[in-house]
């Protein structure tokens, strides 16, 4: 009986023995499992303007990796998750949430005016997900998240030009041209406009300049008779702001029924995109606009190889349609998120993921991102020229920049002129 009993354990241990072999050489041996990284971005809405090049660039991320993503020398699956957010905050927390809950995504990355970005980053920063966006202003994204430059945020990383940045390129441009230095501003209610009105204010009266500002309102409005005759009446030369394309659009047809004609208008968001711009037909002539990204800024990306123009070129080439501003950040994006995963140390550790983005320190197609450097905590600012549509040679207008006091190394292609109006 004893020995029946030694037997069967012998017998046991063997079976087991085996058994865990078996297992652990199946895992040893398994695929690694797929990577996901989840992208919200404003595909409809008055925001989608900014989401053009998305699904192109995608395209060019999936065959410039193999659809792959090497990390700790194993090559795992990419998958990139899009999704919507209509251009609406509360609908870009929500797929933000279905996105961290049912995807279960790796890293969650964002970009398109704070209203998209800023709602995403929150729920990672909640959730304890890694976050990774651009195209928002950095003020109205640290300080729009309630940010506290002693702390900054555990989660959450983003890179793009700061307001007061903005603001000195703005002042160094109008510099460049005889004005009465005073300044209509159109500043609405949200976080782009609270940021900008507080910091352009307060520069301006260092810079020499005056401000004319009305006051905040709701977007949408679609009616600007008011501010055109506060500034009228102050004799405003120079109109800047932060509006969405439609809504400058109804601000130019007012000001041209009115006969209102500052010699410079420089208008963030609306005035960024060829789409934007062209139906104003000959009254686009001379916008002035920040430039985040051209196929002139001396820059490269880490992930193809290409440089600003060659991606530029590539892209019109494929679509038939014009560069705008955003494809340098769109393909940007996914270069710092992939740089950080190749860094990760333990891909399935998400505290793991979170450091690599923090210890980044990349050259990518739109400049340098180091996220010590700030200027706030979690934040990298990239650098910002000034330009101008002009009539274009390949396309009926085109954005030449034209001040690169802030940003010395991006090339310059014509002088700051005044608006003239058909003259």
């Amino acid at each position: 009986m004893a020995l029946h009993i030694i037997g069967r354990r012998r017998f046991m241990a063997s079976g087991a023995a085996t058994l865990a072999a078996t297992t652990f050489a199946r895992t040893a041996f398994a695929a690694p499992r797929t990577i996901k990284i989840g992208l919200v971005v404003p595909q409809t809405g008055p925001l989608a303007i900014f989401s053009e090049q998305v699904p192109w660039v995608i395209d060019q991320v999936k065959q410039a990796t193999g659809g792959k993503v090497v990390v700790n020398g194993a090559a795992h699956p990419l998958e990139i998750i899009l999704r919507d957010s209509q251009s609406n905050p509360n609908r870009a927390a929500e797929v933000a949430k279905n996105l961290i809950l049912q995807e279960k995504v790796d890293i969650l990355t964002a970009c398109a005016t704070p209203e998209t970005v800023n709602p995403v980053a929150d729920q990672c920063e909640l959730a304890g997900v890694p976050c990774l966006s651009d195209d928002a202003p950095l003020e109205p994204y640290f300080f729009g998240r309630h940010g506290d430059p002693k702390k900054g945020f555990d989660w959450t990383y983003h890179f793009f030009f700061s307001a007061t940045n903005l603001a000195d390129s703005y002042f160094a441009s109008w510099d460049k041209l005889p004005t009465n230095k005073v300044v209509g501003a159109l500043w609405p209610n949200d976080n782009d406009g609270q940021a900008f009105s507080k910091i352009f204010t307060d520069l301006a009266a260092k810079k020499g300049y005056r401000v004319v500002d009305p006051g905040r309102f709701d977007l949408p409005s679609g009616n600007y008779t008011a501010q055109i005759a506060a500034f009228k009446a102050a004799g405003a030369e120079i109109v800047a702001g932060v509006l969405p394309p439609p809504e400058f659009t109804a601000f130019s047809s007012s000001a041209a029924q009115q006969n209102f004609r500052p010699r410079i208008v420089a208008m963030a968001k609306a005035t960024e995109f060829p789409a934007a711009v062209e139906p104003l037909g000959a009254r686009a002539l001379g916008l002035s606009v920040e430039v985040w990204w051209s196929p002139t800024h001396p820059y490269k990306s880490g992930l193809t190889g290409q440089t600003s123009q060659e991606l530029a070129d590539a892209y019109e080439k494929a679509s038939g349609k014009q560069w705008s501003m955003p494809l340098g950040f769109r393909h940007a994006l996914f270069e710092v998120a992939l740089d950080a995963l190749k860094r990760t140390k333990n891909v399935d550790d998400p505290a793991s993921i979170r450091d690599a983005i923090a210890q980044t320190d990349y050259a990518s197609i739109v400049g340098p991102i180091n996220f010590r450097k700030g200027p706030f905590p979690n934040t990298c600012r990239t650098p910002l020229v000034i330009g101008q549509w002009q009539k274009g040679k390949k396309f009926p207008l085109e954005l030449v920049n034209v001040d690169n006091s802030t940003a010395t190394d991006i090339p310059v292609g014509a002088r700051m002129a005044p608006i003239s109006y058909g003259s």
